[in-house]
């Protein structure tokens, strides 16, 4: 019984060298969604390949490929993080520099090394731009996947706030996914603080 491969934005799968070569063919996951996905091929600076979720998979199997580098976990990453790797990624794979993506966006190249570390700033007003120039939809370059129907179990309230999530621009997601990740930031301190609080009347 075949198990299923399950793929991941992020990760990297090595298949073992050919005869004469010294190591095998490293593809990393660029984008997924939708029964499609992105990869590059590392040491390559060329766009990336796109194929069927159901032909990376038979690559791996013919290959024996192994999985070198786990996908990346979603809450390990802020929303500017994961969007200034993106822009990093994509801007490598299209064989541009920092000042040759900045002039044929019309920014500074210190805003975009400002982006890449993840430090978003103004760059909500020139996604269109930035998602024109390195070849992807606004909505792939922002969450770096496609829609893809799922089954998934929600609360009343959870659905609700998808809906109107899905409602959005992508400008105005950014900001939503930012001001989210400020509110848990700032309860998880509060709640912290009063642990310590509770624990110092206690030792009193």
């Amino acid at each position: 019984m075949k198990t299923t491969i399950q793929l991941g934005l992020g990760q990297k799968w090595t298949s073992p060298p050919l005869a004469g070569a010294e190591v095998g063919e490293v593809r990393e996951i660029i984008t997924l969604g939708a029964g499609r996905v992105a990869f590059r091929v590392e040491g390559q600076s060329l766009a990336p390949t796109h194929v069927s979720e159901a032909a990376f998979r038979a690559w791996i199997r013919e290959t024996e490929a192994r999985l070198t580098k786990d996908a990346i976990p979603p809450a390990q990453l802020s929303p500017g993080l994961e969007l200034g790797r993106r822009i990093r990624l994509l801007r490598e794979m299209a064989g541009l520099s920092q000042q040759q993506l900045a002039e044929k966006v019309g920014i500074s190249r210190s805003a975009v090394a400002f982006w890449e570390t993840g430090r978003s700033g103004h760059v909500g007003k020139h996604l269109g731009s930035l998602a024109q120039v390195l070849g992807v939809e606004p909505e792939v370059l922002l969450t770096g996947m496609a829609y893809k129907a799922i089954q998934e179990t929600l609360t009343p309230d959870e659905n609700t706030m998808l809906t109107l999530y899905r409602q959005l621009d992508p400008l105005i997601k950014l900001q939503a996914q930012k001001w989210i990740e400020r509110r848990v930031r700032h309860h998880t301190t509060s709640e912290a603080q009063g642990e310590k609080t509770r624990a110092q009347s206690k030792i009193a």
